[in-house]
């Protein structure tokens, strides 16, 4: 995994915290343990159900989507998750899906922003201009907040979850 440079997001550098992109076995562990909090089971049941129910469905899921990871890590212990992967949508000119998840110890204290900040710009300078989709539970205000903040724009709604795009 390669750790990036945070020093310019004083939130998670002044915490204690690296972000890392890539892929280990470690992380692959830490995500099968988190994925069965509360919350998360809440708001993206198909991790602990799909995803991450197992260390096996994990790198299975890592690979074949081809997915690129950014992970959020206080000492050991995972705080929280981006992924990109290639999914295109041509009925909203996108061509990458986004993620995020947090992780218990990591709510509420103004992590996320930057966080998805770094994440996205080490993505787009990764693979060039790109424009982004993604799916959330409208009543997911956090999530909304975040997104919009992001730059993310509404572009749909369908049986409560609401799709944005962010170009």
């Amino acid at each position: 995994m390669r750790l990036l440079d945070i020093t310019q997001e004083q939130s998670l550098s002044d915490s204690g915290l690296s972000v890392y992109e890539g892929w280990n076995e470690k992380l692959a562990c830490d995500l099968v343990v988190a994925s069965v909090q509360p919350h998360i089971k809440r708001y993206t049941p198909n991790d602990a159900a799909k995803r991450f129910v197992s260390l096996e469905s994990a790198n299975e899921w890592y690979t074949v989507k081809n997915h690129t990871t950014y992970s959020l890590y206080h000492s050991d212990t995972l705080a929280g998750i981006i992924w990109f992967r290639p999914g295109p949508k041509p009925e909203l000119g996108a061509e990458y899906s986004f993620a995020i998840r947090l992780y218990e110890d990591a709510i509420g204290k103004g992590l996320a922003y930057p966080f998805a900040r770094i994440a996205h710009h080490d993505y787009a300078v990764k693979v060039g201009l790109l424009t982004v989709w993604l799916e959330t539970d409208g009543d997911n205000a956090a999530a909304l907040h975040l997104y919009k903040k992001l730059g993310y724009q509404k572009v749909g709604e369908h049986d409560g979850r609401i799709t944005m795009v962010k170009k």
